[in-house]
């Protein structure tokens, strides 16, 4: 590549890491801290949410970072998405049933969607009631559910958001465990596959799709190079041609399988089945 394509390059390795680096290498950390600030976050909230005056502005916040957070970047990924969009076209009910949810996210930023669209279909998961744990008992068909209760909150609508928790965690429990199988639950959805994965996964995927817009000659093991996505495969200055070679085609086919695995989730998010590879 010639040193403006290097440059470029560069700079979305530089945007991807800044991006990135608290979620791919502190994600403990910010785990504990995210539900901290949340956790105060909703102290404030509660006069609103029990006078049923809750608003998109101040619930912002708390979508990053969040499955919800991921299915939305899945959706802008999804080329087939935008376009059913557009032309109010849809090839499965899944999907149809996913624009429904979401609404056509083409151009906008999640804090616009948020304010725009999804605050008014799932604003109303954001509730005084915290549930911490949630499991399903071997052998029987009861659940166990553990909740951090705030003591201003009266006992009737403690008892309503434990309902409505209760029929969120029942229908998860039920299907398949995906968040599509009960889409309010995102607050406190639990998934096999891990954020950061996701995350990183999509990642990849925009950056390879501004890569390739920019510079369309650029190859797949060079985009692996820039974010060092394989070390074994890393080339050295001392190494042999043909090791060089050898480190190439390994590099190129970890992109390639990250690629794959990220076109899977955004396929299967766009027709209403997420997080699923």
């Amino acid at each position: 590549m010639g040193s403006v394509d290097q440059d470029w390059c560069d700079t979305l390795r530089l945007g991807f890491w800044w991006r990135s680096f608290f979620t791919f290498s502190r994600g403990y950390e910010k785990m504990k801290v995210q539900r901290l600030d949340r956790c105060k976050d909703t102290q404030k909230l509660i006069p609103f949410i029990s006078a049923g005056r809750l608003r998109a502005e101040s619930t912002e916040s708390f979508v990053h970072g969040s499955h919800l957070d991921i299915w939305w970047r899945c959706l802008r990924c999804s080329k087939v998405f935008t376009q059913s969009c557009r032309t109010g076209l849809f090839t499965t009910q899944g999907a149809f049933k996913t624009y429904r949810l979401f609404g056509a996210v083409e151009d906008l930023t999640l804090k616009e969607w948020w304010l725009t669209k999804g605050h008014e279909t799932f604003g109303e998961s954001i509730t005084t009631l915290q549930v911490t744990l949630y499991v399903k008992r071997k052998n029987s068909d009861a659940l166990e559910i553990t909740v951090d209760a705030m003591q201003q909150v009266s006992s009737q609508l403690a008892g309503k958001e434990f309902g409505f928790w209760l029929d969120q965690i029942c229908l998860l429990n039920s299907r398949q465990g995906l968040l599509s199988d009960a889409p309010l639950s995102w607050p406190i959805y639990r998934s096999r596959i891990a954020l950061e994965a996701m995350s990183q996964l999509l990642s990849i995927m925009e950056i390879h799709e501004l890569i390739i817009r920019n510079a369309p000659q650029t190859c797949l093991w060079q985009i692996g190079e820039q974010l060092k996505l394989n070390s074994k495969a890393m080339t050295k200055g001392d190494d042999y041609p043909s090791v060089i070679a050898d480190k190439h085609k390994a590099m190129g086919q970890t992109v390639s399988s990250y690629l794959k695995k990220g076109r899977c989730l955004v396929d299967n998010a766009a027709n209403g089945l997420f997080p699923k590879y």
